[in-house]
């Protein structure tokens, strides 16, 4: 009997460890969660990378479904995992109900704009990927079921997106996004003069925005959207240690002393995670739970 080659079986043990990896990540959430696909864009030619969730009961029939789009950082981490956790508690508490999610992947440090670093995350989610997934999967068309959401960098593009595409999206949801964000000064790096250009179509057709604080700070635009009188909801995490408890994932497990509330999967943990998907399921309204 021939011996298989040393190579030959790292790359099957490997390839195994891979796919025990996969169904590890799969038996974590209850919805059907698909990590690492692709879809070729009709316009572009460009491969767009995503991870796609689709709740526990999905059905052609128990649709459309409210979707919901969360962008990633300037890093460009995956952190699906940790967002659908939290989403699935809030879900079982009831307090959102059945959504697609849909986690775009590869777009570090564009800010979700077409053109920065040589991508067109614009017309790759919202031109190739939207219309392929609403030809494959029941996806509500209806701007009041749609959601984009996005942590730091994925925060300022949520809320360039829910500006110029006011006619996609009725929610927008930021996680600790920086003082990055104008509405007036053309040389932001996330320059939204949008909120100033089309202030009477927000207020007439609102976009509901939902912006959280950890370490950073939105000050600057959210005294512009104060001044133009287009109504958020806020809320900042607290400074003080002592207001985390034991295990939460604000506080550094090596030195907990020291918070680390700059990451996803703080700012969806706790009382302000239950809050985030609330505002959402208030906002999507009764079609985010079919069943009931």
């Amino acid at each position: 009997m021939k011996q298989i080659p040393a190579f030959c079986l790292s790359l099957i043990l490997s390839g195994l460890g891979c796919f025990a990896q996969s169904e590890l990540h799969a038996a974590l959430h209850e919805g059907q969660y698909q990590k690492n696909l692709t879809h070729v864009g009709s316009k572009t030619g460009d491969k767009i990378t995503y991870t796609l969730y689709l709740p526990p009961a999905y059905s052609e029939k128990n649709g459309p479904y409210p979707i919901i789009f969360f962008l990633h950082g300037a890093g460009g981490g995956n952190a699906s995992a940790e967002v659908l956790k939290s989403y699935e508690a809030a879900r079982k508490a009831g307090h959102i109900g059945d959504c697609i999610i849909v986690f775009p992947e590869k777009y570090a440090g564009t800010v979700w704009r077409d053109g920065a670093k040589g991508k067109m995350p614009e017309t790759n989610i919202l031109k190739e990927l939207l219309p392929f997934l609403e030809s494959k999967y029941a996806i509500s068309k209806d701007r009041r079921q749609r959601t984009v959401m996005g942590f730091s960098m994925g925060a300022a593009g949520a809320i360039y997106w829910g500006a110029k595409y006011s006619k996609l999206f009725s929610v927008v949801v930021a996680l600790d996004s920086g003082g990055g964000t104008s509405v007036n000064d053309s040389k932001a790096r996330n320059y939204v003069p949008q909120y100033k250009e089309n202030r009477d179509a927000l207020q007439k057709t609102p976009v509901n925005i939902r912006i959280v604080q950890g370490a950073l700070n939105t000050r600057g635009f959210r005294a512009t959207l104060d001044e133009l009188n287009i109504s958020y909801e806020f809320e900042q995490l607290s400074k003080d240690i002592e207001d985390y408890p034991k295990g939460s994932r604000c506080i550094n497990k090596r030195d907990p002393t020291k918070k680390m509330l700059h990451n996803p999967a703080c700012l969806t943990e706790g009382s302000w995670g239950r809050n985030t998907w609330s505002f959402i399921g208030k906002s999507v309204g009764k079609a985010a739970n079919p069943q009931q």
